[in-house]
């Protein structure tokens, strides 16, 4: 496993500890508090200030919502130079008015949440998201309803009141399930005004009513999707093209006899793939699979030299690639791709893995192999895009503010 690469992460992962994934995860709330100075640091209202200021937030998505509603986009945005911004006067307005803001993917924008963000996904091992609510007083964005996604809900400054009811049908997803309001279970499980630090687990499907406690506030939801049988399903189906049978066309003028024939052999061609295929089988394909945010290391990204003493080295995968040893050779998986290197790289790689983030010296050190060596894997791999370099004395990036 990999290292958290912000605070946030580390502080989240140690509140929830190590059996939060095997015993917790999706089957009950669960409540932690943090260090709000420590929230504060990693995003405020001087960080929404300059996002708003920006007057477009892509590729996040900036909307208003009130009474369980989205407000249309031109109720609080204006065409300037061609382009559709944010315009504050109305925007300011609306909120006044008890509108709600919502940013979502404010981790594609923000780069200290999107950190978070992906330590979120390293902790549960899922796809992972981070979306930003803004309330005054005692409003309320959307009436009661249920996510099909798992959340941590972060309370960073303010106030926000939480009823949790618990499910009215296991385990919902987006094809399938009745969100109507009507269907909310009326016994709360859990009601609590979340103040600056706290945060919540609520997992899918499980009903919540959310408003304002009565004053400004400001809180992050890191949502996550687990995969499900539905995905193992389609993982299958997919795996299964091999076979004639799957890739022949439907006998749609067939005889009934002719199309109950073609049925049967599809439900043999999927069975007998279906049988080779664990759910380990799925998870290390999804691992091979798992890449990172394409991220820039300017000037390294471009100069021919081999990064030297002094500079930082970051692995950008989301998730630990895989190493494996063949013969002489060392072969790292990932982004769905195969990279084969000299086997005497693997205690430098498997240190990158284990720190996420580490100096170039120290990465040699830790290998017990010549910086010089080192130096070479590092600019194989960020040829490759699999790591980012940078200079010792650059901030680490977990306090982005306004310039």
């Amino acid at each position: 496993m990999t290292a958290p690469a912000s605070a946030l992460g580390r502080a989240l992962e140690a509140a929830f500890g190590p059996d939060f994934v095997v015993h917790h995860l999706s089957t009950e709330v669960v409540l932690r508090h943090l260090d709000p100075e420590l929230l504060r640091e990693h995003f405020s209202w001087r960080d929404l200030n300059e996002i708003l200021s920006r007057g477009r937030v892509e590729p996040a998505e900036l909307k208003l919502c009130t009474g369980g509603r989205s407000l249309p986009e031109h109720a609080y945005t204006v065409t300037r130079a061609g382009h559709r911004v944010v315009d504050l006067s109305r925007t300011f307005s609306l909120m006044w008015s008890g509108a709600s803001l919502v940013i979502d993917s404010l981790d594609r924008i923000h780069p200290a949440v999107r950190a978070a963000t992906d330590d979120v996904m390293r902790m549960v091992g899922e796809t992972a998201s981070c979306n930003l609510f803004v309330t005054f007083d005692d409003a309320q964005a959307f009436a009661s309803h249920f996510d099909e996604v798992d959340t941590f809900v972060v309370q960073v400054l303010g106030t926000k009141s939480w009823q949790v009811h618990g499910p009215s049908e296991e385990h919902p997803l987006p094809e399938y399930g009745d969100s109507d309001p009507a269907r909310c279970p009326q016994t709360v499980l859990f009601d609590r005004t979340l103040e600056p630090g706290d945060v919540i687990h609520v997992p899918r499907g499980w009903w919540h009513t959310v408003r304002g406690g009565g004053e400004s506030s400001l809180h992050l939801t890191f949502a996550f999707t687990r995969r499900t049988g539905y995905d193992w399903l389609r993982w299958v189906a997919y795996r299964a093209l091999d076979s004639a049978d799957v890739r022949e066309s439907l006998a749609r003028a067939g005889t009934p006899e002719e199309q109950r024939a073609q049925a049967e052999r599809l439900v043999t061609a999927f069975v007998n793939e279906a049988k080779g295929a664990s759910l380990r089988d799925f998870f290390d394909a999804e691992r091979r699979r798992s890449g990172g945010r394409d991220t820039a290391g300017l000037p390294w990204d471009v100069l021919t030299a081999r990064p030297s003493s002094g500079t930082v080295v970051e692995l950008t995968t989301v998730q630990p690639p895989l190493l494996e040893i063949r013969g002489d050779r060392l072969v790292l998986t990932a982004a769905d791709q195969e990279f084969v290197l000299p086997a005497a790289h693997r205690a430098a790689c498997e240190a990158l893995v284990r720190a996420r983030r580490v100096g170039l010296d120290e990465l040699a050190g830790r290998a017990g192999a010549p910086p010089a060596a080192v130096s070479a894997l590092v600019s194989a791999l960020l040829r490759a895009r699999l790591v980012t370099v940078s200079d010792s004395r650059a901030e680490a990036g977990e306090g982005w503010r306004a310039s």
